[in-house]
Formats: C-alpha cells, sequence, structure tokens
C-alpha cells in the first residue's frame, strides 16, 4: 500500500490534532480510496476505532514514550 498526494497538516481547529490528505493505492497501483475531500482528523478517525485496536497502538505508543523520557533524563 502506498498513499499518493500526500500531506499531514496540524488541524486549526484543535492543535494537537492533525488533518491527513491523500490517495491510496494499493501495492499494485490501483486507487482503494482516499482520506476525504477535506482529509481525514486524526483523533476523530482513532476515536472511531476499538477498544482492542486502540489498546494495541497505545501499548506501541507507551514504549516510544518510555524511550523519550529515558532520554530526557539522560541529557
Amino acid at each position: 500500500m502506498n498513499c499518493q498526494n500526500f500531506s499531514i497538516e496540524p488541524n486549526p481547529q484543535n492543535p494537537a490534532d492533525y488533518i491527513i490528505k491523500g490517495d491510496i493505492y494499493d501495492n499494485d497501483g490501483v486507487f482503494v480510496g482516499d482520506f476525504g475531500p477535506d482529509g481525514t482528523s486524526m483523533f476523530a478517525w482513532w476515536s472511531t476505532q476499538d477498544e482492542a485496536f486502540q489498546f494495541n497502538y497505545a501499548l506501541q505508543f507507551s514504549q516510544i514514550m518510555a524511550q523519550e523520557i529515558a532520554d530526557g533524563v539522560a541529557e
């Protein structure tokens, strides 16, 4: 899968959120979807995902957070 015409921009309505825009193609170059004409809010999309999906990503993100915290302490 790959994206074309892709961008990620700060959401002017919420500075902690991002708007993702672009066209989505499968590995054969066939168009399979897009992020909508005005893009998709990362927060709005996230809130529609089920609890198991969110937990899995929170678990992965916690490792990134832990590394950043540890790096900050080491400085």
